[in-house]
C-alpha cells in the first residue's frame, strides 16, 4: 500500500516542531533554520488540506457513480416494456425482389 504524503512528511514535521520550540525558548539562534522549519510546517498544512479535499472528492464521485447506476436501472426497467410492445407492432413487408 502506498503511504500518504502526510505520513511520509511526518518525520520532517516532528523535527521542525522541535526546532521551533527550542528557537522560541531561546535555546536555538539560527534564523534561517527557523524559516525552513516554518516553511516545512506550512507545506505540511497544505498537504493535509489537499488530502482532505481529495477524500471529499472521492466520496462525492462515489455517490455520483451510485446515483448514475441507480438511474440506469430505472431507465432500463422503463425502456424494456416499451421495446417489447414496439416489436409486436412492427410489421415487416417481404421483399418481392428475391
Amino acid at each position: 500500500m502506498v503511504k500518504k504524503d502526510s505520513e511520509l512528511f511526518k518525520p520532517l514535521v516532528v523535527t521542525a516542531e522541535k526546532y521551533l520550540r527550542a528557537y522560541c525558548d531561546g535555546k536555538q539562534q539560527d534564523d534561517e533554520k527557523a524559516k525552513v522549519a516554518l516553511r516545512a510546517l506550512s507545506v505540511y498544512r497544505r498537504i493535509l488540506k489537499v488530502e482532505k479535499e481529495r477524500e471529499e472528492i472521492k466520496s462525492e464521485w462515489k455517490k455520483l457513480i451510485e446515483g448514475v447506476a441507480e438511474l440506469r436501472k430505472l431507465t432500463r426497467s422503463k425502456v424494456k416494456p416499451k421495446q417489447e410492445k414496439d416489436i409486436g407492432k412492427t410489421k415487416f413487408k417481404p421483399s418481392s425482389k428475391i
